[in-house]
């Protein structure tokens, strides 16, 4: 092969190699993400133990701040708008790692006087492991069924695509097989730069 074809080969797959670098990974993913779409910008952050930070700009000055359960259910949720907590009474250490076909029921106390009373149950159910694509990135996901009950009345029901690599929701599925069937979904994904 001659080298000006050397040159041109190594300039085409120069950025493609340079793409795939820009791609979080697992290990990468340990000092934070970024994960965006047309209305929103998310940080992530590792947080003490299985705590993952979440700071979301919407394009103003307000924020949202988030602290899940490894990425992947909200313990807490605070903004100008909104402060919601609420205290797991099961114990999350035999959560992770899932796997299709795993189901796991979560009690848990809302910290607001009003409800703290009811019994509260969120049922996670794994119902499948796929590939999810934010921009040019990928990823092994597991479709986790999120169902929040209030004395045994559902209050809430989604699904999300979880990536366990990067302990981080990717997309969030509103009334899932339905005609009404909403994504929401991150576009977008950087490496944190601190």
């Amino acid at each position: 092969m001659s080298l000006f074809r050397r040159t041109l080969l190594a300039a085409a797959l120069l950025p493609t190699i340079a793409q795939a670098t820009d791609c979080p990974s697992s290990k990468t993913a340990k000092n934070g993400i970024v994960l965006g779409r047309l209305d929103a910008m998310s940080e992530f952050r590792k947080a003490k133990g299985p705590l993952v930070q979440t700071i979301t700009s919407f394009g103003g000055p307000d924020k949202q701040i988030v602290y899940s359960f490894e990425g992947l259910f909200d313990l807490s949720r605070e903004d100008r708008k909104e402060k919601y907590a609420r205290y797991p009474l099961s114990d999350l250490s035999k959560i992770l790692p899932l796997k299709k076909g795993d189901r796991h029921t979560i009690n848990f106390m809302p910290f607001d006087a009003k409800s703290s009373a009811d019994d509260w149950v969120l049922e996670l159910t794994v119902t499948a492991e796929e590939t999810a694509g934010v921009g040019r990135c990928k990823y092994d996901v597991l479709r986790v069924k999120q169902e929040t009950k209030r004395n045994g009345k559902t209050t809430e029901n989604l699904s999300v695509l979880y990536s366990p690599d990067l302990h981080a929701t990717l997309a969030k599925i509103y009334d899932e097989g339905t005609a009404s069937q909403a994504i929401v979904a991150y576009e977008h994904i950087r490496p944190l730069t601190r």
